[in-house]
Formats: structure tokens, sequence, C-alpha cells
């Protein structure tokens, strides 16, 4: 395929139905980065040679070096279909490790489609199902690419028919993940509130899109490192004449159970069943398999010619004398079997142009989830045609920035040193002749004298030049370009757009006044890139439908934003993130003096990296959030060596964990039954009584466990009672709004049945919901305060304390001047708890009395301070005394942990989880292969150079994955101490085994510097001295 211009290609970006935008997405190394290389050397961009060893797309360093992707990167290719129609194909490549997931939703919010890489020996990894996932949410059409084929053959040795069932089971397993995301999503749909409706929502939906088939021309089967690829489509053509059938049928029974009756010359159902060799094995699989057992196993290198010939090849002369076997097949196949004509040719057919997206995509992107679309101006539901037809034409310019990706100041294109013409060349090459002859001519002390006033000359200048270097201001080495995508509109250089931050709301009036808007900038487009991996090109505009780089944009977008032309525009939803930041770490520089050059670096950092979070602690350490250990180095990394270029110290991670309340325990540390005496079960003893310092006010409180129902509820609703939160006083709630509340109650009643009140109260689940006074902390936690004294609170389920004004009764309680006071204690109790000062996690704070005695007395007066500092006091104190009456426990995050390992290696793994107290869930053997797909629980703290100590133990065969997945309470008492005669004879007298819990509590409060109960030397025992033999 010829090498096309860049102008060439920025015609094609105007004609929009041969415009497609595409992502590769897979689990870390299934092959995504060589197949991106095998298609840009299509290009003849890089050497067809080279493809897979080059890493074209990746151009960092470090990437090189790890072999892995770090960032997504794009580049805009040329293909020409067999109908010589020319089509311009944006591609980005996304990374596969875990640790940079939030570069892959970047990557997926911009494109139309994805290629969905599954490596054929390793079947559908953690990572596959993430990004399928996300392709669902996010709407796209994804097309399948089985890639390693060639893995199969040499390394697995499986026969043809072997591989076709191997095949067979990973297309299915593929399709299960789909088919389960389809099914979840439907039935969280699915409206239950129909009492007498039996039918399931799944049996009204069609999903007769949504799976892969080869003979849909979905899937393609390919081997990227060998360059070769082909889909049932290629060989339907090949065979259709010879065969005497029809492409269109035989397109349709290449793959499946069907065998070819060569007498009634037709695909007949049920190969399996009369033991007949399936036509994919018959006329695919086994020509592959002979080509590799003649040119790579055989090394049979006379047959090459004649295989050629065969296949109507023509090899060139240099080809036919490779020594090396695989770059032969390379050759060979990759003539025969191009990977670019099979996989650019799938993209084209099944992936939308930018033109066709859905009503539902278009609706997801533009408008919020929770908004209702009548409360939206006519103008702003308007804007959904036009972005939905996608019209360069259109007045409204609307584009999303994704990122923004950092490039050094040498790879703008306008700073590259341009070629020079042939005439230019000319002069230069005259003028130095010229000045040979002349010296020629001189004398050998003029020539000396005229150097020394040279040099003079030169100096004088230069020195100049320094000074005024000096004067000038230091200039950023490193420019953001905004990688974005224009969905309406065309982007032009110097346009003025609005900047809309995720707060714009065209529903409000001032956001769509120009002068008043508090959420919307005026912006100024600079340059227009084309991204050609790691470079780009100049552009003068850039019509609707295209992927773009915009610069001058770096002082105004953080890392994502809207651009519009108008203020009617809604904000794009957020990107759906598939993992957490969960990993802290504190970085200071080695040097004090380099502080100022940190904070700056830092800035940079946050902008240029899409998933880290920089943050200044109370402390005033400076911590950033990643996602795990590889996402730190690479933090680090980019600190030190580009952004802040200063030395810095890194600090142990810092891992947040949560305090709770568990009910009593039955049984004691060796499971011996614990019997309870009257006093035990006594409940008055866990009520905390609390007086303010005047003593007019009494608090009495119980703390009490929350079912895991009502924990995960709260969790999962986490936004919505922020929403609610942040709801002004009297604003009437939207009907959509208020709906999704009356859902969380109903659920909430359901799970308030479980609590246990211990006989304390006699009000029914309904009630009791009706009676949650705040929650906490920060109003959306997973912690409940709940009113059960006489005291009317305000309702909690509408728009914050405006319930009940009008009740005579209510409004002359003089405690409704401290509500705010006592809200405000249990949200600084709740916020840092007593264990280790960190929030606390599914406790009720039951309140069952709370009396002022306000009679005839200043309540305010004896010299104790305003009365509100004392409830607020007293509030905090009470909380954490009824906190401290139960059995306590900490809660710490766990990590999903995916290991691939031999056999072989399965011990020594199992050991270092162990050793970590990690807990299996799984080890199952994975079909085909001798590998075993292990899944593990591992806690947060102690996964630190997890990854190493395994590589280490294992001699590099097992690679751990690892995804934040759910908090889980450490079921051991921070103080507990072996009593029992049991107890100290498995746990000895001196606790031989330390306390897990304590250790993790007292690592949180030493680096908080809080007191640490702790003795320099515990059990001192005299040690006996040994004289030394003479």
């Amino acid at each position: 395929m010829p090498v096309v211009d860049a102008s060439e290609l920025a015609q094609l970006q105007a004609k929009q139905q041969q415009v497609r935008n595409i992502c590769i997405l897979a689990h870390v190394d299934h092959g995504k980065t060589t197949l991106a290389d095998s298609l840009v050397a299509s290009n003849g961009i890089i050497s067809q040679r080279m493809a897979g060893k080059l890493r074209y797309m990746d151009s960092r360093q470090d990437e090189q070096e790890r072999g892995i992707t770090m960032k997504s990167s794009s580049i805009s290719l040329y293909y020409q279909d067999n109908k010589q129609a020319d089509y311009l194909i944006n591609l980005i490549d996304s990374p596969g490790h875990v640790d940079f997931s939030s570069e892959v939703s970047t990557a997926v919010r911009l494109c139309d489609g994805a290629i969905v890489v599954v490596d054929v020996v390793e079947g559908v990894g953690p990572q596959t199902r993430a990004c399928l996932k996300q392709i669902y949410e996010e709407q796209l059409k994804p097309v399948l690419l089985l890639n390693k084929l060639d893995r199969l053959i040499l390394e697995k040795q499986l026969t043809p028919l072997d591989a076709y069932f191997h095949l067979s089971q990973v297309l299915e397993q593929v399709n299960a993940v789909l088919g389960s995301i389809f099914a979840s999503d439907v039935l969280a749909k699915e409206d239950i509130t129909q009492k007498d409706n039996y039918e399931s929502a799944l049996e009204q939906v069609d999903d007769s899109e949504l799976y892969f088939s080869p003979a849909a021309g979905n899937v393609v089967f390919c081997s990227a490192y060998d360059g070769w690829a082909f889909g049932v489509a290629d060989f339907a053509r090949m065979y259709a004449e010879r065969l005497e059938m029809s492409v269109e049928d035989l397109q349709q029974t290449l793959w499946g159970d069907f065998y070819y009756n060569a007498k009634k010359k037709c695909a007949v159902a049920g190969a399996q069943e009369k033991a007949k060799k399936p036509m994919f094995v018959q006329f695919v699989l086994e020509n592959i398999w002979s080509l590799y057992d003649i040119i790579v196993v055989r090394k049979d290198k006379e047959k090459l010619p004649g295989i050629a010939e065969k296949l109507g090849l023509k090899l060139a002369a240099r080809d036919l004398r490779l020594t090396d076997a695989k770059l032969q097949i390379k050759t060979l196949l990759g003539q025969w079997l191009p990977i670019d004509r099979s996989v650019l040719q799938m993209v084209v057919q099944h992936v939308p142009a930018p033109h066709c997206i859905s009503e539902e995509r278009a609706q997801r992107l533009l408008y919020p989830a929770n908004m209702e679309l009548q409360s939206l101006p006519p103008q702003t539901l308007a804007l959904k045609e036009e972005f939905r037809s996608c019209k360069a034409a259109s007045e409204h310019v609307i584009a999303f920035v994704s990122k923004m990706t950092p490039v050094h100041v040498t790879q703008l294109p306008q700073n590259r040193a341009k070629r020079l013409t042939a005439e230019q060349l000319q002069q230069r090459r005259d003028e130095v002749r010229r000045r040979i002859e002349e010296r020629k001519q001189q004398s050998e002390q003029e020539s000396l004298e005229a150097l020394t006033a040279g040099v003079e000359q030169l100096s004088t200048p230069s020195s100049q030049n320094a000074a005024a270097v000096e004067a000038e201001p230091e200039r950023a080495e490193y420019e953001f370009i905004a990688f974005a995508r224009v969905f309406s509109g065309t982007l032009r250089r110097g346009m003025q757009l609005y900047m809309l931050a995720p707060k714009h709301d065209p529903r409000q009036p001032t956001h769509r006044d120009a002068e008043q808007a508090p959420y919307a900038s005026l912006v100024t487009i600079g340059d227009l890139y084309m991204f050609m991996g790691g470079e780009l090109q100049l552009l003068e505009e850039v019509p609707a439908g295209n992927i773009v780089g915009i610069g001058g944009l770096e002082s105004h977008i953080v890392k994502t934003a809207t651009l519009s032309s108008t203020l009617d525009c809604t904000s794009f939803s957020e990107l759906s993130i598939m993992a957490t930041p969960i990993l802290r770490v504190a970085i200071e520089p080695v040097l004090p003096q380099d502080m100022p050059k940190l904070a700056k670096g830092l800035k940079l950092l946050n902008q240029a990296d899409a998933c880290v979070q920089v943050s200044v602690a109370p402390t005033g350490e400076h911590v950033i959030t990643t996602l795990g250990e590889v996402h730190v180095e690479k933090c680090v990394h980019d600190l030190e060596q580009s952004y802040a270029k200063i030395k810095v110290n890194v600090s142990k991670p810092i891992v947040s964990f949560r305090e709770t309340i568990v009910p009593d325990a039955t049984v004691d540390m060796v499971n011996e039954a614990i019997v309870k005496t009257a006093e035990d079960k006594d409940v008055t003893k866990k009520i905390a009584v609390q007086q303010t310092l005047n003593k007019l006010g009494t608090l009495k409180v119980i703390a009490l466990p929350l079912p895991e129902s009502v924990v995960q509820l709260l969790e999962q609703h986490g936004n919505v009672f922020k929403e609610l939160a942040a709801t002004p006083r009297n604003t009437l709630l939207s009907e959509k709004f208020s709906s999704l509340l009356n859902n969380i109650k109903t659920q909430l009643i359901a799970g308030f049945t479980e609590l246990q009140l211990q006989g304390l109260s006699t009000l029914t689940p309904e009630e009791l919901v009706a009676r949650i006074w705040a929650l906490g902390p920060r109003n959306c936690g997973t912690n409940i305060l709940l009113n059960l004294s006489d005291y009317e609170q305000p309702d909690f389920w509408s728009a914050h304390g405006k319930a009940s004004d009008t009740d005579v009764r209510a409004a002359a309680d003089p405690r409704r001047d401290y509500n705010s006071s006592l809200l405000n204690g249990f949200q600084l109790t709740t916020g840092a708890g007593p264990l280790c000062e960190e929030p606390m996690q599914g406790v009720c704070f039951a309140v069952l009395e709370w009396s002022v005695q306000s009679e005839g007395e200043d309540l305010n007066a004896r010299g104790f301070g305003p009365f509100s500092g004392q409830v607020l006091t007293a509030a905090k104190e009470v909380c954490r005394q009824a906190f401290q009456n139960q059995p306590q426990r900490l809660v710490t995050p766990m990590y999903s942990c995916n290991i691939v390992v031999n056999a072989e290696m399965l011990g020594k793994m199992y050991a270092v989880i162990g050793r970590r107290h990690g807990k299996i869930l799984s080890g199952d053997l994975t079909q085909g292969s001798g590998n075993f797909a292990v899944t593990c629980l591992l806690p947060v703290i102690e996964s630190f150079n997890f990854a190493q100590e395994m590589r280490k133990q294992t001699s590099g065969l097992a690679c751990p994955q690892l995804m934040f997945s759910h908090w889980e309470v450490i079921d051991i008492d921070p103080f507990w101490l072996p009593t029992t005669e049991e107890e100290l004879m498995h746990f000895g007298e001196k606790a031989d085994s330390a306390n897990r819990a304590k250790l993790y509590m007292d690592s949180v409060r030493r680096r908080k510097g809080l007191f640490v109960d702790e003795q320099v030397v515990e059990h001192a025992e005299k040690q006996r001295t040994l004289s030394k033999n003479k």
C-alpha cells in the first residue's frame, strides 16, 4: 500500500462516511501493540520486518524497557478496500495493565468501535472482562480478534481439529462474558414494582446483534507477530469457485459443525456426529498448519518457491535467501493473508461511521444519568440531533477533551528542523566552495589575523546572547496537547469556544448567560494537530467526527473538559473509570530548597496523568494517589526525569483503613464457646452517657453494627446522598430523583429488618428509616445517626432542614437551635475513629436521650463558652465512647489478584500468598494449556513488593494483576490478649504470634504521630554467654 501524505489524510477527514474511530483493547500481553505495529507497517511508516519488534506506538523509554504500554496513543492510517474506496482509520492503542486502566477510559470515550484482542492460549483475562464491560457501558461496536494462533501450532502443538475445538471454546468464553454483562444490565433496569408480571425482562429484549460470530464477519483469526490474519469471508471468496458454492453460503457454513459433501457439492450439518472433519479444519486450518510444518518445523527451504507459485505470490530474491524460518513464514503468509486487509476490512464493515451515533449513546454522553430530559431547555434538546448527525457545516461546535497529553517542545512540528530544498542545498555548497578558495589565496599570517578577529567578533555577541537568555523567563519544556474528538461543527485555529466545567447546568438561566455563567470560561483554540504515533502533524481545521490534538489549552483544562460554541450545551458525563486509585505515597524532595520545583512538577504530573490524584495532606505532605506499584514507579520516574527534574524521596505507601464494630463474639480465638453471665448480657453497660460542660445538656447514645446489606446500599448510592445534602433548602426535588430516593428507602427498610436494637425500641423498620437523622462522614458515608429520643429531627429524606418548621412544638423546642452542633459532633467522630483516626464504616449511633434544661437559665452562661460548642464536644465524645463500648475491628481494603502460572510453580506461588495473609478463591486449570488461572484476595497493606517477590520466587513465570476489590473486616480485636487456658496454650504466654490488627493499627498511629502503646523490650530474658573455644 502506498505511503500517503498527511495532506491527503486531512482531505479524507471531511468525508465522514469514510472515517472510522477505533481503539484496541485487551488484557496485558495479548498483542495490542504488535497488532498496531502491523497496521502501521501497512502504511509504510515502519518496515514490515520490524513490525512487532519496534513497538512504534510505545514512544516512552520506560515502555520500551518494561515491554508494556503505559499510555493510550493515536495514529491516523489510510486504507483502501477491495472496491477502491479510501478510508481514514483513527486508531488508538491502549494499555492492558490494570494500573493504567484510566488510559483505556480516555480512549474508549473518543471512539465508535473497538478491536478486542484475545490471546487464544491464555483465553479471557480479567482485563478482557473489564474492557468488554466498558465497551458495553459506552455503547461502542466491538469486533473480536483471536491472536497468537502460531502458539497453538508451535508451542501447544495441537492438531488442526483440536485447535478448532479450542478456538470455539475461547469464542464461547468471550460471548459468555458479553452475555452476563448484558443480562445483569437488563435485570438491573427491570421494573420489579409490577407484582403480577412473572416474565423476566430478558425474554423481551433482542440480543441477536450482541455476540461475536465468524459467520457474521466480526471475528478475525490472526498472528500479529507473524503478520497474517484472516476472516471466514477471505477463505469463502478463495474457495467459492472450486467448491461450486456461493460466497454467502460458504461464509455461513465455513465456521461451525458443517462438513463438505463432495458428491452433492454442498455443506452438510453434523460433522461431529458423523465423525467428519469440519470445513474450517479441512479448508482453513490444515493449509496454515502444513505451511508452518514445512517452513518452520522441517525448515524445507526448497519448497518455498513452489508454494509461493501455487498461492499466486511473487517472492523477491532476497526473501528466498532468508535463513530465519520465522521471517520466511512472515514473508509468505504476510503476502497471502495480509493482516491489514482482514482487520481493517472488518473495521470498515462493522464499526459505524461518526455520523451514525445511536440515540442511546448520544443521550448517555450529553445528559447526566439522573437528569429529567423534560426539565432541559428546548435549545439543549435540539443539540442532540446536531450531535447525532455530526455535520461539519453545523454552526454549533462541540468537542470533548478526554485527557491532556504532554509533548516535549522539540517534538512539536513547528519546532522541528525543516527539510532544505534542492536549490537551498546547492546555494550552501557554492558558499562553502567560495570560502575555501578565499582561504587558499591568503597567506598564513593574514588568515591567522582574520581568525583572531573572527573569534573576537564571535565571542562578543555570544556573551550578549547569554545575558539575553538569562533575562528571558524560563520556558516550559513540555507543552500539553488536548486529546480530543470533534462531535459537531468544524474546529479551526484561533476559534473562541466555551470550556464547560462538570457543574455547568443549562437548566439554570444564569448558566446560559455568557457574562454570569459561573462554570464556563472562554478559551481560544491554539494549533491543531493530527496524531501520528509519537509525532504530530499541523492542521488548519478539523471537521466533526475526527480525533484531534488541540494546543493552547493547558492553562484552562486540568484533565477533561467539554468545549462548545454555545452555553446551551451540557457538560459531558464523566469518564467511567474501571479501577479506583487506592495506593497513596507521600513525596518530598531530597534537598528541601527544591520544594518549589516539586510543587511545579506535581502540578504538571496531575495534568499529564488521567488517573493520578495529587493532594496536600493536613500534615503538609504532598501525597499522590495511584492505581498500583507500577503506576507509582511511572509517576516518580516522570517527576525525576521530566517534570520536576529533582531527586525525590518516596514514603512507604499510605493505606487507608476504616473502623467498625461487630456483634459480640460467641466463640473465642481457639473456637471455644464463650459462656456469658447476666452481667455480660446487660445492654445498659453499652450505653454511653455524656453531659455538656455546664451540666445542662445530657446525651445517651448506643452504637450498633449495621447489617451488611445496608452498608453496601449506602456505599453504592453515596453520590445520591451527596447530591441530596447539596440541595438548597425548600427546593422541590425532581420526579426522577424522588423516585430514586423512594427506591433507596424501600431497600433500606428491607435491610433494617436485620438491625438488632436489643430491645431498646419497638419501632417498625419503616419508622426507623423515617427517623434517620444524618449520614456520616461528609453527609454521604456508611454510618447512620438514628433518633430514638423524643426530639423531632428535621426530615432527612427531603431537602435538609425544612421539614417541621410549621410545627409549634418543634419551633418552641430549644434543642432545635443546637441541631447542627450535634450533627457536626457525629460527623467529626465518624470521620476519625478512636482506633487510629480513620473513617468509620457500618456503625449506627442510636440517640436514646437528648435533654436540655433551659428553664430560667441562660445556656451560654457560667463561663463554659457557647453552648453550641459544648453540644458539639459532648456529641463527639459520647459517640466515641459508645463506639469503644462495643467490640471494635479494623476494616482493610482488599485487592483481587489474578495470576496465570504453570503447575511446577503453583506451590511456590501459594507460599508467597500465604505469607501475606492472602485467601485463595479459585485455582482452575485453563483448558488447552498447562497453566492455572489463580484468583485470590490480598490485603492492600500486604501487597507492597508483592509482584517482585512473586516473580523472584517463581523465576519470573507468574505475574500478578492487582485490582481493588472490596473492604473486609479483620476478624481480630486489636486489643486482644490471650486469657483463657486454651488460648495461653495455643498462642503462648508472650503472645508469640503477633496480633495482625494491632500491627496495622500501630503502623497507622505511628505514621500519624499518635501515641503508640509499645515497649522497646517486652520480654527480657538473660542470655547465657558462651565462651569461644580456644
